[in-house]
């Protein structure tokens, strides 16, 4: 069951974040321009807060003084231009780990199986790596801990690839049809 400490509520018109839910990151929805005092309040698992290019400079720095500082977030990124879907995003490290597959090579997914996160036991990719039909994103430093030069046979899916995704030893890219 759902409680009010878990849900979002914003103002009629958008513009206004009146609570945020108490969840480990969190991404204020773009067409908001600033939070009430109090929005934060009993988020004590927020740890990343995402704030919208729609916020001001002077609301980012209100929002700044507010209760979220009062949290443990590690991370506050006030964004310059509309957001990446997180299944697009390499450099976007969050995700729920109830949420997540690790296949029989150790390798990790997210976003229901669409988004390559990292290989969690690089000894078990070995030299070829085939990444399964329907992954959208293979995220920076995927494979950064394999100590082979690895080969990625990627399907047609693949719309973004992150950087340095390959160890000291290098690898190669394969599209495959």
């Amino acid at each position: 069951m759902e409680s009010n400490k878990d849900r979002t509520l914003y103002g009629n018109d958008g513009r206004l974040l009146l609570k945020c839910p108490n969840v480990k990151l969190y991404r204020i929805k773009e067409g908001c321009e600033r939070v009430d005092e109090r929005a934060f309040v009993g988020c004590d698992r927020l740890q990343s807060l995402y704030v919208p290019y729609t916020f001001s400079d002077e609301a980012f720095e209100m929002l700044m003084n507010s209760d979220v500082t009062g949290n443990e977030i590690s991370n506050i990124c006030h964004w310059d231009r509309p957001y990446v879907e997180e299944v697009f995003d390499v450099n976007e490290y969050w995700y729920d780990e109830a949420d997540t597959n690790i296949d029989e090579c150790g390798v990790m997914y997210a976003n229901e199986d669409r988004r390559l996160i990292t290989a969690t036991k690089p000894e078990m990719i070995g030299k070829e790596y085939v990444v399964p039909d329907g992954v959208l994103t293979i995220c920076d430093g995927a494979f950064m801990r394999c100590d082979d030069y690895v080969v990625l046979s990627v399907p047609r899916s693949i719309k973004v690839i992150g950087d340095y995704i390959f160890g000291e030893n290098g690898g190669r890219i394969e599209m495959r049809d």
